[in-house]
C-alpha cells in the first residue's frame, strides 16, 4: 500500500510538470567588428550568440567544384571538403536544409532528386529582383578599400595556372542527399528559402573575395534580402596571390578578407558549433 501511495504521488507530480519541448535548437557563437570607417582601421571585435530554429535555417555550399582552373585552389578545396561534409551531415541531422550551389554545373545534376527539389519549389511572390544577378557591393561597403589585390585572378602557384573552366560538378567528398537542394540560381534558391520558411542562412565554400560574397545567392544579396546571414569562416578560402598587395601569405590574405566581411557585410561563425571539434585549418597555414 505504501509503494502504491508513493507511486501515485510520483505520477501526480510528473503529470503536473509541463512537458519539455522536443524541438531542437541551434546556438551559434558569432563575431563581427565595429566598423570605424576605414577598412584598414583597427576595430573592436564583438561576440554574440544567435539562437536559431534549425527548421528555419539553411546552409549554402558555394562552388566547391571537383576541379578549379588554379591547381592550388583545387588542392585546398580537396583538403577542406571532408571537414565541410562532416559539418553539413551534423547540420542535416538537426533539421537544417542543405543547399548545394556548384555554379555552372546544373546539367550534371539534371536528373538528381535534389535538383528537382529546387525546380519544383513554388514560385515565391516576393522575389527580390536583385537576386537575379551578381552583386558587386552593398551600401555598407561604399568607398571602402578592398583588402587584397585579386586583379591577376588570385592564383598563388608559380607559374600561375591558365584560367579556364574545368569544373563539371561538386567535389564528390561532399555528399548530396535526395532531400537536399541543388541550384545556382538566385530565383530558385529564393523560392526554396520561402517554401521552407528559412530565416537564417550560413554560407560556406569558395571563394570569399569573389563568389561567396557576390553570387546571386551570395552573402551580400542574402543580407539585402533581410535574411540573417552568417559566414562560416573556417570553411572558406580566397583567390589571392601572395605576390600581390598587401604582400602577405595566402592565408593571411584570407583572414583579412574575413575581417572585411565582419566589418561591412555580416557576422561569422566556425563549424565547431555543429561538430564540437576545433575549427578547420589548412595543414600548411
Amino acid at each position: 500500500m505504501i509503494v502504491q501511495l508513493v507511486l501515485g504521488l510520483f505520477l501526480f507530480f510528473i503529470g503536473s510538470v509541463p512537458a519539455m519541448s522536443s524541438e531542437k535548437s541551434l546556438t551559434l557563437r558569432t563575431r563581427h567588428r565595429l566598423s570605424g570607417g576605414s577598412s584598414q582601421e583597427k576595430t573592436e571585435m564583438v561576440q554574440s550568440d544567435k539562437n536559431w530554429n534549425p527548421a528555419q535555417t539553411a546552409i549554402i555550399i558555394c562552388d566547391m567544384w571537383n576541379q578549379h582552373w588554379c591547381q592550388g585552389a583545387t588542392r585546398r578545396v580537396s583538403e577542406m571538403a571532408p571537414a565541410m561534409n562532416e559539418f553539413i551531415v551534423l547540420a542535416r541531422d538537426l533539421g537544417v536544409l542543405i543547399i548545394h550551389a556548384p555554379s555552372g554545373c546544373m546539367a550534371f545534376y539534371e536528373n538528381h532528386p535534389a535538383r528537382k527539389n529546387a525546380q519544383i519549389a513554388p514560385l515565391a511572390e516576393d522575389f527580390p529582383r536583385f537576386m537575379e544577378k551578381w552583386c558587386e557591393k552593398i551600401d555598407s561597403e561604399d568607398q571602402q578599400q578592398w583588402p587584397i589585390d585579386q586583379s591577376d585572378g588570385g592564383c598563388d602557384d608559380q607559374p600561375q595556372c591558365e584560367q579556364r573552366q574545368p569544373w563539371t560538378h561538386q567535389i564528390e567528398s561532399i555528399v548530396i542527399r535526395n532531400n537536399d537542394i541543388i541550384s545556382d540560381d538566385g530565383r530558385e534558391i529564393w523560392n526554396v528559402l520561402q517554401q521552407h520558411q528559412i530565416k537564417n542562412v550560413v554560407l560556406a565554400g569558395v571563394h570569399l573575395n569573389m563568389c561567396v560574397l557576390g553570387r546571386p545567392f551570395g552573402l551580400r544579396n542574402l543580407k539585402q534580402a533581410g535574411l540573417d546571414a552568417v559566414l562560416c569562416r573556417d570553411l572558406t578560402d580566397t583567390m589571392y596571390n601572395s605576390r600581390k598587395r598587401p604582400y602577405v601569405s595566402h592565408f593571411e590574405g584570407t583572414r583579412r578578407m574575413i575581417d572585411y566581411v565582419e566589418k561591412f557585410v555580416c557576422p561569422t561563425m566556425v563549424s565547431t558549433d555543429f561538430t564540437g571539434k576545433p575549427a578547420f585549418h589548412f595543414a600548411v597555414d
